[in-house]
């Protein structure tokens, strides 16, 4: 008897013959005898390679400054997996995940569900059970076979497309694109906040019969010389001027101007102002995103482990100089582009301090530096064993004025959060 909310976690990493299965046969199959196949609240699903949980927070925090209660669902989680599901701004209880795990447990009879599965179902469970206004589910792993396009979006944000999850989305981006649109239903309104959006994408939308909003064609964003503020451009032409975000980095202008085209453009269902939007702009927050967890000396964590988020990474390093030295705190998993994630950062840091991570597409650290002089990096390498022991080496050797960006991996910076707790960084 499974009671409490690990004891349900580590029996769902069990259950299933692989932790990615992509298909909504089975998932449908359970939804079905839940009550669970239709929702009676408005859904918004937010798919992309890289700044989808950002984008759900912002929608997240615009709603509930306009006084809706939401309700959100994403992954992966980096400290608790209550993260993964949050009613009205706070994350569900064990309680609440542990009844939503034994009433799918009991509905799904003989059908297997993987990990992802059951946290997906738990959350339309408990949107269902707290009554939320609306739903927002961010896509998990593609988008056409996620658990989460299981129920029919509302209207849809996809944030941008680049090659990531090779062995299941091939290395195509075109392909990728098809299946990020998955999500696209006919008649609804899709934003795709890419810049260099895929020719797949409007095909699939003409396709589908979805109507397709797009960066830079149809909304747009500009920087003001005053950068307490920026000028989004709506559809119409009409240009307003919005606080900067609370989210760190420029390119968070891009997930915030698609997030306002899509609340812009559902008005008639979630009617929003300009100011609350300001506001939900100002209070949004998202763990994990360019965070800085400690001042003097600088201590940052950021999700970057493909390319393009590797990019932005650079350019916020760039764009924020600092008197000492950047160090990285570092370590990436084998099936991932290591040397497009390097390249846009190298030159940013003076020394490597590489973390063996754990698991069957962990590198050992013998491996990752072989793979990291390979691709050229000539800084000094040191390596460590785990998280806490290598927070308490690089801050014995920091001075005020230096920075440490901890990167490569959702694994990186969650064990960067949980083992600050015990190396007293600070």
């Amino acid at each position: 008897m499974r009671r409490t909310l690990s004891e349900w976690l580590d029996w769902q990493e069990q259950l299933h013959l692989s932790s990615i299965d992509l298909g909504l046969d089975r998932v449908s199959e359970v939804a079905g005898k839940l009550n669970l196949s239709t929702l009676s609240m408005p859904v918004i699903t937010v798919a992309g390679t890289n700044g989808k949980g950002s984008s759900v927070a912002i929608l997240d925090s615009i709603y509930r400054e306009a006084a809706y209660k939401t309700g959100c669902y994403t992954s992966p989680h980096l400290v608790d997996y209550n993260e993964r599901v949050c009613i009205d701004g706070s994350q569900a209880t064990d309680s609440d995940l542990c009844e939503a795990f034994e009433a799918i447990d009991a509905a799904r009879e003989d059908i297997s569900l993987t990990y992802f599965e059951f946290g997906t179902l738990a959350a339309a469970y408990l949107f269902q059970k707290h009554e939320v206004d609306v739903a927002i589910f961010e896509v998990g792993l593609g988008g056409r076979l996620d658990a989460v396009n299981l129920w029919d979006a509302d209207t849809a944000l996809i944030t941008n497309i680049d090659i990531d999850h090779i062995d299941w989305l091939g290395d195509d981006r075109e392909q990728i694109g098809v299946e990020k649109a998955g999500i696209m239903r006919k008649g609804q309104t899709v934003i795709c906040g890419d810049v260099n959006p895929t020719a797949s994408m409007q095909s699939e939308a003409t396709r589908i019969g979805a109507y397709l909003l797009q960066q830079g064609k149809d909304f747009s964003w500009e920087r003001d010389p005053d950068e307490s503020q920026w000028a989004y451009t709506t559809v119409s032409g009409k240009t307003v001027h919005y606080p900067t975000p609370a989210l760190r980095g420029q390119f968070q202008l891009n997930n915030a101007s698609a997030a306002i085209t899509l609340a812009k453009n559902f008005q008639d269902t979630l009617p929003v102002t300009d100011l609350q939007i300001a506001s939900g702009l100002e209070q949004a927050r998202v763990i994990g995103r360019l965070q800085k967890l400690s001042d003097s000396p600088d201590l940052i964590v950021d999700v970057a482990h493909n390319p393009q988020s590797a990019t932005a990474l650079g350019q916020y390093l760039d764009n924020n100089p600092i008197q000492g030295k950047t160090i990285a705190l570092f370590s990436a998993l084998i099936d991932k582009d290591l040397e497009g994630i390097i390249a846009p950062v190298s030159s940013y840091f003076e020394e490597w301090h590489i973390v063996q991570l754990e698991g069957p597409r962990a590198y050992n650290n013998e491996q990752l530096g072989r793979e990291l002089k390979d691709v050229g990096i000539q800084k000094p390498l040191k390596y460590y064993t785990n998280f806490e022991t290598a927070l308490k080496s690089v801050r014995n050797e920091l001075k005020t004025q230096d920075r440490v960006v901890a990167f490569g991996s959702f694994l990186v910076v969650s064990g960067v959060m949980k083992g600050i707790k015990e190396s007293d960084f600070n």
